[in-house]
């Protein structure tokens, strides 16, 4: 789980300086990443369908 960290990290420098899109990619990335885990984890681990 250390990658959607990463890439919202990213994304929050790139909006700092001003690359508004850069960021916005990268923080759209980050939000699948998240549906992605959360959806397997939810699966697998809590037993939950989705």
């Amino acid at each position: 789980m250390f990658l959607p960290f990463l890439t919202a990290f990213i994304g929050l420098v790139f909006v700092w300086f001003e690359k508004r899109l850069a960021g916005l990619t990268l923080l759209a990335i980050t939000v699948a990443i998240l549906m992605i885990w959360f959806r397997f984890h939810a699966t697998s681990h809590l037993n939950i369908s989705l």
